[in-house]
Formats: structure tokens, sequence, C-alpha cells
């Protein structure tokens, strides 16, 4: 049992590093960053008269997810007998 607590301690260890190294790793944006309204954000998620924006998109892959931890969850979860 002791040596289970070790390799999933082990691993931790090793995802907070990868996790660390990728925020690190990306270039920010240094100095002023561009205004961004409500306005802009409606248009991009709503679109305007020529596009259709990203709504449904962003609408489906949360359903998505959603669907997918409830899966996890049913599958997770023990039986009695």
């Amino acid at each position: 049992m002791k040596r289970d607590g070790v390799i999933k301690g082990f691993f931790l260890v090793l995802l907070a590093l990868l996790f660390v190294l990728a925020v690190t790793g990306v270039s920010w944006p240094e100095g002023d960053m561009d205004p961004i309204t409500n306005e802009n954000v409606s248009w991009t998620m709503f679109g305007d008269s020529s596009s259709s924006g990203y709504a449904l998109v962003v609408l489906m892959i949360g359903l998505l997810l959603l669907v997918a931890i409830l899966g996890g969850v049913f599958l997770a979860k023990e039986e009695k007998e």
C-alpha cells in the first residue's frame, strides 16, 4: 500500500512540474493589451451580419463535456450487492 502512495505522489509532482513548465514556457504579451468591449465579445460569440459566431460551437462543446462528466461518474460508481 505504501508503494502505491509513493507512485501516486511521484506522478502528482510530475504533473505539477509539467503544468509549471507549460505556463512558464508561453511567451505572454507584454505591455498594454487592446481593450475588449462587450460589443466585441458579443460579435465574436453571436456574430454580426456577415458571420454566425461561435455560440453554437461553445454550446455543443459544453454539452459534450457535461455528458462526458456524467458518463464518467456513472462508470466510476460502485454497485452495491
